[in-house]
């Protein structure tokens, strides 16, 4: 009865404030953060502010202690330097800053610091000031980066590193001003139109192998076709033909000089597909289907979709690429959502094999076991990637071991054990054929060491 009346009065006060925070966000948020941003110290800065005033006017006016007078004073003057040399980078710099833009369009990799293009020139005459900004999230669509900024001359070049795949429509930058010594500081934010498209980073996941069934199939022979086959037929020897082609075996026999020539042949492609479910975790997975586009893997004929996005792409790389980085955007409610239906069309429209990028996220293992699409005749094969993949261990003992296990080798933070993908593997054993685990921060595929089959 209480959880219930406690779910009941939230609901309430959700309904009662919706409004004002409407109007907050709408309305009131930006004039707040200006104000706020347009104030010129920080709390330490005020903090030394009120101490020098307290000195100048208890001690130095009312006691007439004259060392505290001058000590006042001098910490006063050095702080309305800074500030003086705050505000005049501040004015200088907003200047530039209105003038500056992110040139064309541009693909970044989440987690790793690349050039966008964008680039301010430093006032280096202004002492005692440093600029710098950083990428925010006001609420309208836009993505936070970590900003780093490199010097090149008098410029200052834009490194960003953006923390989730996105198609990012427009940036907001958050320029700070602030002293040496983090006394003063002012801030104002700047909104620019762009269009980047926001990747997972690839690691070294381009050196994995490809899984098996995704390469091309035996070669058929076809009288038509060009010679490309295997070197099973001959002819006999025309100048100009290597000689490490000649049968001299046939020669020794008959007198002729006979070749070994290509059969004339065609390879058979296989049709492929693949769909990417999604979590918050998922960045590894989905740079392993990052690269299973680039590198073709599907065939010719290939169909890729992901959760949280409606449209398919057929044979197009970069509507996969736009496809890889809109579904970092999608929602809880949309994990394996659209995946039974999915294979069940690429089934009747004859593809032969189907690769399901799977993160290691117990909530996307359970939301795909849910969905109950197990097919009959497609062969699924089911790929998840991690930053790294630790072998099974025996826990430590002792304290002392565990300590040094931990000092040794800190665990990755985007990590899994064979142990965790074994278990997490058993709820969609009727749905796939085979399992692969592939580690992004060296590329090699666990597919032999899980010891699965569907």
């Amino acid at each position: 009865m209480t959880v219930r009346w406690a779910a009941a009065a939230r609901r309430t006060t959700g309904k009662v404030f919706a409004p004002a925070a409407r109007l907050w966000r709408r309305y009131l948020r930006l004039p707040a953060l200006a104000i706020i941003g347009g104030f010129p110290f920080t709390r330490t800065g005020l903090a030394f502010l009120l101490l020098f005033a307290s000195a100048l006017w208890f001690y130095g006016v009312l006691v007439r202690d004259l060392v505290l007078l001058v000590a006042g004073l001098g910490g006063a003057v050095v702080l309305f330097v800074l500030l003086l040399c705050t505000m005049l980078m501040a004015v200088v710099a907003g200047i530039r800053t209105g003038n500056a833009s992110t040139p064309g369009e541009l693909d970044l990799d989440t987690g790793i610091p690349q050039p966008t293009g964008y680039r301010l020139r430093r006032p280096r005459w202004i002492p005692f000031a440093v600029l710098d900004w950083q990428w925010v999230n006001d609420g309208g669509g836009e993505t936070a980066a970590r900003v780093e900024l490199e010097q090149q001359g008098t410029d200052l070049v834009e490194m960003a590193s953006p923390g989730r795949r996105c198609i990012v429509k427009r940036v907001v930058r958050r320029f700070a001003v602030r002293d040496l010594f983090g006394l003063t500081e002012i801030s104002w934010r700047r909104t620019e139109e762009v269009m980047l498209r926001v990747l997972p980073y690839r690691g070294m996941l381009g050196q994995m192998p490809p899984p098996a069934g995704m390469a091309e199939g035996d070669d058929l022979s076809d009288p038509y076709a060009e010679p490309k086959g295997d070197r099973v037929e001959m002819r006999q020897y025309a100048p100009g033909d290597p000689l490490r082609m000649v049968l001299w075996k046939v020669y020794a026999r008959s007198g002729k000089m006979m070749v070994r020539t290509p059969e004339r042949s065609v390879a058979e492609r296989k049709r492929g597909c693949a769909y990417l479910v999604t979590s918050p975790h998922d960045d590894a997975t989905s740079a392993a289907a990052r690269v299973t586009i680039e590198r073709g893997l599907l065939g010719d004929d290939w169909s890729f979709a992901a959760d949280g996005v409606l449209n398919e792409a057929n044979d197009d790389r970069e509507a996969a690429f736009e496809i890889i980085a809109r579904s970092g955007e999608a929602h809880a409610e949309e994990r394996a959502a659209g995946l039974a239906s999915y294979l069940t069309r690429r089934e009747a429209e004859g593809y032969q094999f189907c690769l399901l990028f799977i993160p290691p996220d117990q909530e996307a293992w359970d939301a795909v076991a849910a969905q109950s699409a197990a097919t009959q005749t497609m062969r699924v094969q089911i790929l998840t990637a991690a930053g790294e993949i630790v072998p099974d261990q025996t826990p430590p003992k002792g304290f002392r071991e565990a300590a040094s296990r931990w000092l040794l080798k800190p665990g990755h933070p985007d990590g899994i054990s064979l142990a965790e993908i074994r278990s997490r593997a058993a709820a969609v054993r009727g749905l796939a054929n085979e399992l692969i685990a592939v580690e992004r921060s060296s590329g090699r595929s666990l597919s032999d060491m899980l010891g699965y089959k569907g």
